[in-house]
């Protein structure tokens, strides 16, 4: 089944972060609304805000449909 046809799916992905940083993280937010906005990241609490990205390494993948 294609899954952009269920877009109400999910998977669960369970992990310890491995690294946190703030570098590259407003540039990911912009990527990211560029993806799924179509345009630039609203910043809604303006643009002074930190961005962090957390990498996590998964542990356990699962998904209703199994």
């Amino acid at each position: 089944m294609d899954p952009a046809a269920q877009p109400a799916s999910y998977v669960r992905i369970r992990g310890r972060v491995v690294r946190v940083t703030t570098e590259g993280a407003a540039e990911h937010s912009e990527a990211l609304a560029q993806k799924y906005l179509g345009g630039p990241y609203p910043w809604f609490g303006g643009r002074d805000q930190v961005r962090v990205l957390y990498v996590i390494q998964p542990e356990r993948i699962s998904s209703p449909r199994g």
